[in-house]
């Protein structure tokens, strides 16, 4: 725990996805978010059809996190966590020429009673 699905749109470029979630993971340790790193698990889409305004605007981009967290969090923990997932996609989402970017982080909540999980 807890879970990380980033979507972004295809039209970014230079961005490492590897490396962006291998950053991420580290930081959430460093600030001690996680205790066992083998615990977070990371994956990202990139995204072919998505529409950003009122029309096909190619002009823009996002990058979009979602953190799934077990439930019990405070809500000064989950905006510590918010923080930390934006400020590393700000490290690897470079600027491009004409092209707006928006950067997004979402803490989503897991009721604790209701996740299941096996190790095989």
């Amino acid at each position: 725990m807890p879970h990380l699905h980033i979507e972004y749109s295809d039209n970014l470029q230079s961005l490492e996805i590897k490396s962006m979630l291998l950053a991420i993971h580290q930081a959430l340790f460093d600030a001690k978010y996680i205790t066992e790193p083998k615990d977070l698990k990371s994956r990202a889409i990139c995204q072919k059809d998505y529409v950003i305004g009122l029309d096909v605007n190619t002009a823009q981009a996002y990058v979009h996190a979602k953190v799934s967290l077990l439930s019990g969090r405070s809500p000064e923990l989950k905006q510590a966590i918010s923080q930390c997932v934006l400020q590393v996609l700000q490290q690897h989402v470079q600027p491009q020429l004409g092209l707006e970017i928006q950067l997004c982080v979402e803490i989503l909540d897991m009721p604790r009673e209701y996740y299941s999980k096996a190790v095989v």
